[in-house]
């Protein structure tokens, strides 16, 4: 597999880096199709990678695991969806600066930014990956030109860099105590528990976690994310958090399992400290939007618990990355159709959407239940299986948090969708939207459907995974 490996990796990373210099220089028409048949071929060879264990590397640059083969399957998958939901929001945006070539251009530039941070076994490439996906991501936020997208996009690019500095100057402590800052190598041969190497950890915290979103350094989140158009918002929240916090995930496996100098501890308390944060923050919304980016957040916290937390809970962790990617990316998608609708994003503005958009209007109450956690969709699955981690260790505290968080989100995101679609509008009673084009439809239903199987699918192994955690071993 190793061979047939580098070749597919090798075509994961070229695909949407062609695309990105083919889609520049040609008509919108030629760029849009170009980034379309790129995308479904990044997706082709992502899946490949999965039938079987994949473990390798291609010169001193590149490298692989099983963890890597995962995370691209799903930067490709979120790039494929949004890549063809893209025209329903070029349609209907004001003239840019940016032509919708540069725009199919910037969105495959951002998604072979993120594939190439999962594609190297050096932390310092690593990196670059991650700050390459703040520039070209920023343009993107930006792209109608509105004042509100440019503050957005000028707030998210000064905090995320000065938050990845911080993390950049973590890995020169680590190069200092190791000589290396090969992931893979370090982790099978971890380095002592040092003082220094607690620092590292935390400021990879601070400085990776800036870019996931963390409370305290998510000020720039919710702006970035609801300002950016739908398809680049499902990118930001599905697969781009994602992979902030995978870099993180393997500075943290440095770390040994027990004796960790209280950063495991930490990493808990910062994982679902935000996870509460911002979940009461989804009550307070008056945008869909950034009623969704908080829901990122809340999600991102608890994912960061179970990694604090080890064991099976690891496992549920990578679970709700997956599940969250998909049914995140379809609820934006969905507000991107709400938005086109009705001409805004404020939710007391927005009534009757299951009335004007038949399709739409179930799907986005689908893809919010699915989002906070409801079963059997595979987010539930997931925090269903961190918070039996949790008691198995006798973090009664932590799963308590946890719960109380889950249920105020759940609230949060689901009551004011309730309302928006199941709702009559007030005053006369607008006709229909008109015909729902079938990308409208399809492309958040089938982040849907997968956010689904993911959940069916995890089902046969909770009973396995309540009787391993309660044995404190992990497969």
């Amino acid at each position: 597999m190793s061979g047939l490996g580098e070749w597919l990796w090798l075509a994961v990373l070229a695909l949407p880096t062609l695309a990105a210099l083919g889609a520049a220089v040609v008509p919108p028409r030629a760029a849009e199709r170009l980034s379309r048949g790129a995308s479904l071929g990044t997706v082709a060879a992502a899946l490949l990678l999965l039938v079987g264990p994949s473990q390798g590397s291609a010169g001193p640059l590149l490298g692989w695991d099983a963890t890597s083969d995962l995370f691209a399957v799903l930067v490709a998958s979120i790039y494929a969806l949004s890549t063809w939901y893209s025209a329903l929001d070029l349609a209907t945006v004001r003239p840019s600066v940016l032509s919708p070539s540069v725009y199919y251009a910037l969105l495959s530039g951002f998604a072979a930014a993120m594939l190439g941070t999962l594609a190297v076994s050096n932390l310092a490439l690593m990196w670059i990956g991650l700050e390459a996906t703040t520039i070209v991501s920023a343009l993107l936020v930006m792209y109608d030109r509105r004042p509100a997208s440019v503050e957005a996009a000028w707030r998210y690019t000064l905090m995320a860099s000065g938050g990845l500095a911080v993390g950049l100057f973590g890995l020169a402590l680590l190069y200092g105590q190791t000589g290396s800052l090969d992931a893979f190598a370090l982790a099978a041969h971890p380095p002592p528990l040092t003082a220094a190497l607690a620092l590292v950890v935390a400021l990879a915290l601070v400085g990776f976690g800036t870019k996931v979103g963390l409370f305290p350094m998510h000020a720039w989140l919710p702006d970035a994310h609801s300002e950016a158009p739908a398809p680049v918002s499902a990118l930001f929240s599905g697969v781009l958090l994602p992979t902030a916090l995978y870099v993180f995930l393997r500075i943290f496996q440095l770390l040994p399992p027990t004796g960790a100098l209280g950063l495991r501890e930490l990493v808990v308390f910062v994982g679902a400290l935000t996870a509460l944060v911002a979940a009461f923050l989804t009550l307070a919304q008056r945008s869909y939007k950034r009623l969704f980016a908080y829901s990122s957040m809340e999600n991102m916290g608890i994912a960061l618990v179970g990694i604090g937390l080890g064991g099976i809970a690891l496992y549920g962790a990578i679970l709700l990355l997956i599940a969250h990617a998909f049914a995140k990316s379809s609820a934006f998608y969905c507000s991107g159709t709400v938005l086109r609708t009705t001409g805004t994003s404020r939710i007391d503005e927005v009534r009757g959407v299951g009335r004007r958009l038949p399709r739409t209007g179930p799907l986005w109450i689908l893809s919010g239940l699915a989002v906070a956690g409801a079963p059997p969709f595979g987010s539930f699955a997931a925090e269903l299986v961190i918070l039996t981690g949790a008691f198995a260790q006798g973090s009664f505290g932590v799963a308590a948090a946890l719960v109380l968080a889950l249920g105020v989100a759940f609230a949060g995101i689901n009551y004011p969708l309730g309302r928006m679609v199941l709702s009559r509008p007030e005053g006369p009673e607008p006709g229909p939207a008109g015909p729902e084009s079938w990308l409208a439809t399809i492309v958040p239903g089938l982040a849907l459907g997968v956010a689904l199987a993911v959940g069916l699918g995890s089902i046969p192994y909770l009973t396995d995974a309540l009787r391993i955690a309660t044995g404190g071993a992990f497969p």
